[in-house]
């Protein structure tokens, strides 16, 4: 796609041809810092561009993928086809009384800290936690035993034909590491816009105290010290123990192919030492599951999403 048309596309859909971008590598977007380009990967500030970009794509028949903060996923070498809209630029985060709304695109440490700062209490477990809101909430995200959807009071989204919705939470139906908007479920294909989360007065420094904790205890068990997703598969309590005892067990901390590798402090974060690809990672991935499988009986489900081209 040549800069013509992206300058035509900046136009038509009334957003600043700076935030459009060809053969950007996802590389720079994920938390793995794996990724190969998408076609194009367009930035949007407002509710009114999203429209605008989904609209515009629709009628162009381009495909769109919606990017949170790329904290669970692994983009293939070869890419995305299509157009990336990233919603990281839509970050609002403001409270009206217990309760706090947060645009997709709110960081989660800052909606964390908008908690904090008015003595609310029910989100210091994922102080820490990178990605954004909406990521979080699609994903279900679950911390020191909580899920991220347990505050939840609303979610407004959008269907990718333009329509926007204020969900009850009575309409929602949430799983561990699992939410309505995932691949298969009932609002497959709508987008997390905001979220209103209904929280509890609490004592700041009781809270202010968790939070670090929470911070300190990933840092102390090695979530920062590489790209990572985090905890690559999920833990299945009915396996016995959590997944990365499981896969100690095996023998695979430490183990590596090429730059992809399972970190030898925690067996359930899979790390980019510098150059991995997305070929490498992946067979890591399938190696660890094919060996649970075979000595174990025990099937693995990855918490990281497969995007793109591989």
């Amino acid at each position: 796609m040549v800069m013509e048309t992206l300058w035509q596309i900046s136009q038509k859909i009334n957003i600043d041809p700076r935030r459009i971008l060809s053969n950007e590598p996802m590389s720079r977007h994920t938390t793995f810092h794996i990724g190969g380009p998408a076609d194009v990967f367009l930035s949007v500030v407002s509710l009114n561009e999203l429209s605008a970009a989904l609209s515009y794509f629709r009628e162009q028949g381009i495909p769109c993928f919606i990017l949170g903060g790329g904290s669970n996923l692994l983009v293939g070498d070869r890419g995305i086809r299509g157009a990336v809209i990233d919603l990281s630029g839509m970050r609002g985060c403001a409270s009206i009384g217990t309760v706090i709304r947060a645009q997709a695109g709110c960081s989660v440490e800052a909606l964390c800290e908008e908690a904090l700062a008015r003595g609310l209490g029910g989100l210091e477990n994922f102080y820490g936690l990178p990605g954004t809101a909406g990521g979080a909430l699609f994903m279900n995200a679950r911390c020191y035993e909580r899920d991220i959807s347990a505050p939840v009071q609303t979610i407004t989204a959008m269907s990718l034909e333009g329509i926007i919705r204020t969900i009850p939470r009575s309409e929602l139906h949430w799983d561990y590491k699992k939410s309505p908007f995932q691949p298969g479920q009932a609002l497959d294909g709508w987008i997390i816009l905001s979220a209103d989360f209904q929280l509890s007065p609490a004592d700041a420094g009781a809270v202010a105290s968790v939070m670090r904790m929470r911070k300190t205890d990933r840092t102390m068990k090695g979530h920062y010290r590489y790209p990572s997703a985090g905890s690559l598969f999920k833990n299945n309590r009915a396996f016995g123990k959590p997944t990365g005892a499981i896969l100690e067990s095996l023998g695979l901390k430490g183990y590596r192919i090429g730059d992809a590798g399972i970190a030898p402090f925690h067996a359930n974060i899979f790390i980019n030492y510098g150059k991995a690809s997305a070929r490498d990672m992946l067979r890591l991935i399938q190696t660890a599951q094919d060996k649970a499988r075979q000595n174990l009986g025990i099937d693995l489900e990855p918490e990281v999403l497969m995007v793109g081209e591989f």
